[in-house]
Formats: C-alpha cells, structure tokens, sequence
C-alpha cells in the first residue's frame, strides 16, 4: 500500500475510536430523564371503559406528579388515516395519569399517549395498542339527510302540494288543447 493510503486509513480509524469514546460517555446524559410505563389491558370489548394509565416517575422512582399526558388513538375513515385526540389527563401524586376510553368498533386500537416531562422542552411519547372484540360497532351513521327544523310530514306536505300545482297546470293544458282543437277556425280566418 502506499503511504497515503495508509496514511488515510489510519486517519479514519481513529476519527471512528474518538466518535465511539464520545457516544459511549455522552449516552448517559442523551437518555430520557424520565421513566414512563402503560398500563392497559392487550384486550377489551365493544362498548367496555378500558382504563388507559400511563405512569410517568423519575429514573430513581419517584413519582412526577402535575404531568399532562394526552392520548391519541390512530384511526382511518374512507381510505384516509390519523390520529383523534381522545383525551387528557394529569398525573397525580402517584406519578400515574388514567382516562377511560370506551372503544365502540372491533379491532386493532393503536394509541400514542405524549406528555412534556418537567424541565424539558419538547414532548416525549410512548405507544401501546390493544386488541378489542364484540358485536357490532357502536355508532352508526343514520341514512338519509338530516336538516335540522324539517321533519318527513313537512316534506311531505311541500311536495305534495308541488305536484299538485303540476298537476293542475297539466290538466289546465290539456283542455285547453282540447277546447281549441273542437270550435273550429278563430272568427276571421278567410279560407284560403
């Protein structure tokens, strides 16, 4: 090998060595400075509260109470996908923030529950997901359209009343046609 080349070799190894000491002695202060567990059932039913319970504590295991955790459940409608905000809560003296989410269709439910530890600046988050069977799903949408202050028997009444002036119009034309067709020619109207 030529000396360069040995020469660059030897260059990028120690820049590695310097890189690998530097992440090995900075990853303590890199880490999360809090401790943060779920606590949910893997499964529920259709229609069940689940209580979804997140445990927010300090690496030594002291509870952190006065955290707000929100909780986001990942759902999809019409081929789209997001995440719907479905509550918040604070954590109290135990370090624990709980809601209590009642699932109302069958499935995977994947959650995101994010909350600002005290002292930094930018939201952490944690995932979990449960499974939920059961029947049918809770809300249906109605069929129809619904305009609020109009009921089906005033509907009703304004078409009715539209064809019958339809009607009337229709049945006034045809004796009119009938009635001009049986006099004949109009007085004055020569014969040619």
């Amino acid at each position: 090998m030529k000396a360069t080349m040995r020469h660059t070799i030897r260059a990028a190894l120690a820049l590695l060595a310097v890189g690998t000491i530097t992440v090995v002695l900075t990853a303590p202060a890199l880490a999360s400075h809090v401790v943060v567990r779920t606590a949910f059932p893997t499964s529920g039913t259709v229609g069940e509260i689940v209580p979804l319970a997140v445990d927010v504590r300090t690496p030594e295991g002291a509870p952190l109470p006065g955290t707000t955790v929100t909780y986001y459940l990942h759902m999809s409608f019409a081929g789209v996908g997001g995440e719907a905000q479905i509550g918040r809560a604070v954590t109290d003296q135990n370090g624990v923030a709980t809601i209590g989410y009642q699932p109302r269709a069958a499935g995977l439910h994947e959650l995101r529950m994010e909350y600002l530890p005290p002292g930094a600046t930018a939201a952490e988050q944690v995932m979990g997901a449960f499974d939920v069977t059961g029947g049918p799903q809770l809300v249906r949408p109605s069929g129809g359209v619904d305009i609020p202050g109009i009921n089906s028997g005033l509907l009703m009444a304004v078409l009715g009343t539209v064809w019958l002036i339809l009607l009337s119009v229709a049945f006034r034309l045809v004796a009119i046609a009938r009635a001009g067709g049986a006099t004949g020619p109009a007085p004055g109207d020569a014969p040619r």
